[in-house]
């Protein structure tokens, strides 16, 4: 699964669509709605979400995405995505940073009743060391997944 991850991380195997020599069978094709990110960005797969997650939240108060770990612990990043697209199901204006468990139980609970699992717990979130960066990155994947592609 490692190196799968790494090819799907790697711009070549993305943007070209071609395999390296050392690529085997198990190569996961992208899907046209990551390629597109991909196109439209450059870069890495993280690197492209993040800028999608930037471009998503341009504008939202206390919003500052520069990665996929301290920048979601308050869970108002979370938040701001999910309102971008269902804003009735936010109220982002009355969200406070400080209450970080109540805003991340907002965005875990929308993104499952519109059909994103819930892969990342508030406590995982909570954690005093922070919360695991790929677990972040693989939930954000899901939330654009589910309204982008």
């Amino acid at each position: 699964m490692d190196r799968i991850l790494q090819r799907q991380d790697s711009w070549s195997s993305f943007y070209s669509g071609k395999l390296d020599e050392d690529q085997s069978s198990d190569y996961v094709k992208p899907q046209d709605g990551f390629s597109a990110l991909l196109r439209r960005h450059g870069g890495s797969r993280r690197n492209s979400l993040l800028r999608w997650c930037q471009g998503r939240t341009q504008g939202y108060k206390n919003i500052d995405i520069t990665n996929f770990s301290t920048s979601w612990e308050d869970g108002l990043a979370f938040c701001a995505v999910y309102h971008t697209y269902l804003p009735s199901h936010i109220p982002y204006e009355s969200l406070n940073p400080e209450d970080k468990k109540v805003n991340l139980d907002l965005a875990f609970r929308t993104g499952e009743n519109v059909g994103v699992t819930a892969t990342l717990t508030v406590e995982e979130m909570l954690r005093a060391d922070g919360p695991d960066w790929q677990r972040v990155l693989g939930y954000v994947e899901s939330i654009f997944r589910q309204f982008e592609m």
